[in-house]
């Protein structure tokens, strides 16, 4: 049994991402339940990748949000192997649950859009762009209590802008494309370095329209296809895509969130989750949510197959 830094004891990989493997853990000095990133050894060879590695942990330190998957420590192992060691969670990626759901009710997926929008305010306060948000990189996460919160995964491929930004920081070279295609903004193809806040929110409109209709805005289409799509076309509409009318409020915030120029989306995320609570309890057209929703916070219940909206 590896044991990292003579204190975590790994167990059985959970996951791999672009640059590292995940591990179920132990820490032998408390006992506790932990999950364990480790870099790859082909990342090793390249001094930018473990730099891009080891910052992950630096951004996670200014996320304390209950929506972001907490960083607990982060070292080398005595072989020069650098960690990050964060808090275990329990359940499933939103990836896994599409898959074998199909699409969600729309109670479900209000929780998850809202808490991962308030992830997203939060980030984007402190000058981080995720750049990779996907339904892999969201964990529905259920608490010792029973309690159900959503959690943002992998700021692997973060960037940082603003004051914020670290000077000496890994850069993205021009000519390419980070990040899950069908959930990449369109200015995102094949220069990630010009991704903004407003990329991730085109995620997280993608995301959301993923959910609900279980079809991505362009439909089946993949590789060169979708990104020409993506720079020449508008998505179709929710109505369009899945010949059934939706509530206007959901119909406007989804084509918003999802419009092929970012100026025509919405400004930060603060205003986007105003738009989406409003389009969720507002008047007009109304989506009946749980009662916990109308909470700065809300706790996600989980529903198993039921209507779209």
């Amino acid at each position: 049994m590896r044991v990292l830094a003579e204190r975590y004891e790994l167990h059985e990989r959970i996951g791999r991402g672009a640059m590292g493997e995940v591990w179920s853990a132990t820490d032998v000095t408390t006992g506790a339940d932990v999950a364990v990133k480790v870099a790859q050894q082909w990342a090793l060879e390249d001094p930018g990748l473990v730099e891009r590695f080891e910052r992950e942990s630096t951004l996670l330190r200014r996320l304390a949000s209950p929506f972001v998957c907490a960083l607990i420590a982060s070292g080398r192992d005595a072989d020069g192997q650098p960690f990050i060691v964060v808090e275990r969670l329990q359940g499933e990626t939103l990836e896994q649950l599409l898959a074998r759901e199909g699409y969600l009710p729309m109670a479900t997926v209000g929780c998850i859009a809202d808490e991962l929008l308030q992830a997203l305010v939060l980030a984007h306060s402190a000058g981080i762009i995720h750049r990779d948000l996907s339904p892999s990189n969201v964990f529905l996460h259920r608490t010792p209590a029973g309690e159900a919160i959503t959690k943002v995964l992998d700021f692997g491929i973060a960037k940082v802008v603003g004051p914020e930004a670290e000077s000496g920081a890994p850069r993205t070279g021009h000519r390419v494309t980070m990040g899950s295609l069908p959930y990449v903004a369109p200015e995102q193809l094949g220069d990630s370095a010009r991704a903004g806040p407003r990329a991730d929110l085109y995620a997280l409109g993608t995301l959301i329209f993923r959910a609900l209709t279980g079809q991505l805005p362009y439909g089946t289409a993949k590789g060169m296809a979708l990104i020409a799509l993506k720079r020449e076309s508008e998505a179709l509409s929710i109505d369009e895509a899945t010949g059934e009318t939706w509530p206007a409020q959901l119909r406007s915030f989804l084509a918003k969130t999802i419009a092929r120029s970012p100026s025509k989306r919405y400004a930060s995320a603060e205003l986007a989750l105003a738009a989406w609570r409003e389009a969720v309890h507002g008047k007009g057209p109304r989506v009946v949510m749980p009662e916990g929703l109308r909470d700065s916070t809300p706790t996600l219940t989980l529903h198993g197959p039921g209507g779209k909206k």
